[in-house]
């Protein structure tokens, strides 16, 4: 999302898209798939605005992927932490892109304005020749 190329599957790094160092943690909801060259170049700051509708759409996408291909119980179990801490009620809300896009907005907003007033970096844009 942050280069607009086409990914590898045998050249792929998980971006947090909250730098780990703010959030401390690897759930799902806060992981992007990248080229390991743009997650260097993202390294600990806070993503452009401009990547988040993207950021979302690619996460609806992966909920929705999981949805049709993982057993039930398999997926209520792989978006735990999405309902748990998107705020969201189990099945549907998440596969609907507008109330996802909302328990996007609602958690990850206030959570950019923390780590602004921590130090972190905000706007980051990828730049081809970084």
């Amino acid at each position: 999302m942050y280069s607009q190329t086409r990914l590898d599957p045998n050249q792929i790094s998980l971006d947090h898209y909250l730098p780990w160092s703010f959030v401390a943690h690897d759930r799902l909801w806060n992981l992007i798939p990248t080229l390991p060259s743009v997650n260097s170049a993202k390294s600990n700051n806070l993503p452009s605005p401009a990547y988040f509708d993207k950021f979302v759409g690619l996460q609806h996408l992966g909920l929705t992927v999981s949805h049709q291909n993982y057993p039930k119980s398999q997926w209520l179990k792989y978006t735990e932490s999405f309902i748990a801490e998107l705020k969201v009620s189990q099945g549907e809300d998440l596969l609907n892109l507008e109330i996802l896009t909302h328990a996007y907005e609602r958690t990850v907003n206030p959570l950019i304005g923390l780590a602004s007033l921590q130090g972190f970096s905000q706007g980051w844009v990828y730049n081809i020749s970084t």
